[in-house]
């Protein structure tokens, strides 16, 4: 049903559909789809407003309780009996359908028409460029010169991908001349999984992706681990002594760098140690309390420190901080016992010498109990 929808929205953007003629292609996916919110019922007024049957344009009209659409064209044209599933009518919700893609593929940036019905629905943000995403309900004519306008719109994405409804451009020279141009395009109807949202953007942005990002692949040996351990990710993890921000450190995570507060990194720097400690790498509440990673208050219960400063803690690491450079879930949750980990093996974890992690976290914890130290003098003021 949803392609049968996407390949009318390209020749009308604007299609609606009557509700048995959705029902009719698949009852399960209108309901699944209307549930979402993907469908939007339009305000129709057969009364006022003509009503296409046969590819005839008609006149409806009640009578005795039935629905009967005559013809406005040619008097000897018998009118059909028609069903108010057939008076209801819907349209396909573009901004509904791309909150819920963006949502499911941590798309950022600000969804907006941009021009001609054009959507921008967002970018993401990879090591050395960015990608932005684009949708058109409605191709046409002067393909190459519509091309050429939206990257002079997004002047900030480096690569664009754009989407259109149902039928791919199968146009050699102009997907070559796109390609030169870091543009691709792809259909909807062939990548996305209307079950997750999810669109597998690795591999429709993989010919402007070089190999030094990927992640490898798994040893022997780490294999072993991955069974006994149940490791959730498989990401390459290294601390770098190179030049941060204030109060930061530099880290590269599946060769993103990224910069992480001193507050985060001494969490993230005791997870990494006790993963290479023991393989199982969870640390509690009660442990970072102990290390002076969290910090309670005197009136705070202790039941309340087990729970509240580490999750905030690491929801703050796992939400925004490794956001678009690390794999969903790096950061693991071991349910029912408040405890954490890094979700890889220890042996993708890497810094720049033996001591390091150690040296490194003692150093991060003077400096964040210092400045707790000095806030509290400020605070007594």
């Amino acid at each position: 049903m949803f392609n049968f929808i996407l390949k009318n929205i390209e020749s009308f953007p604007n299609a609606s559909f009557s509700e048995n003629e959705l029902i009719g292609i698949s009852k399960s996916s209108f309901n699944d789809m209307k549930k979402q919110k993907c469908l939007t019922q339009l305000e129709y007024d057969f009364i006022k407003e003509p009503y296409m049957g046969d590819n005839i344009e008609r006149f409806v009209r009640k009578e005795n309780g039935r629905y009967f659409a005559y013809s406005t064209e040619e008097q000897g044209i018998e009118p059909i009996e028609i069903f108010k599933a057939d008076l209801i009518r819907y349209q396909l919700s573009i901004p509904a359908l791309f909150e819920k893609i963006r949502l499911a593929n941590n798309i950022e940036g600000k969804f907006q028409e941009i021009k001609d019905g054009y959507f921008y629905v967002g970018y993401k943000l990879y090591d050395s460029f960015r990608v932005g995403f684009v949708f058109i309900p409605k191709l046409g004519n002067g393909q190459l010169v519509k091309f050429a306008g939206l990257q002079n719109l997004c002047k900030d994405d480096q690569v664009l991908v754009v989407f259109t409804p149902f039928t791919k451009i199968e146009d050699i020279v102009l997907n070559w001349t796109l390609s030169k141009c870091k543009i691709t395009t792809t259909t909807l109807a062939s990548t996305l999984d209307l079950k997750t949202f999810k669109l597998p953007i690795d591999d429709i942005i993989k010919e402007f992706v070089d190999d030094k990002g990927k992640i490898p692949a798994l040893t022997k040996k780490e294999k072993t681990d991955y069974e006994k351990h149940n490791y959730q990710c498989q990401d390459i993890i290294e601390f770098l002594d190179e030049k941060a921000k204030y109060r930061n450190i530099k880290i590269k995570i599946n060769d993103n760098k990224l910069d992480i507060p001193f507050s985060e990194a001494i969490l993230f720097i005791f997870m990494a140690i006790k993963l290479k400690d023991n393989k199982e790498g969870y640390v509690s509440s009660q442990e970072c309390e102990q290390e002076s990673i969290t910090q309670k208050k005197d009136e705070d219960s202790e039941e309340k420190i087990s729970t509240t400063y580490l999750h905030n803690l690491v929801s703050k690491l796992s939400t925004k901080t490794l956001k678009n450079h690390a794999s969903d879930g790096l950061i693991e949750n071991l349910k029912h016992e408040k405890k954490y980990r890094i979700s890889t093996h220890p042996l993708r974890i890497k810094a720049p010498n033996k001591n390091w992690l150690q040296e490194k976290y003692k150093e991060l914890l003077e400096a964040v109990k210092a400045e707790r130290k000095r806030r509290e003098n400020w605070d007594k003021k």
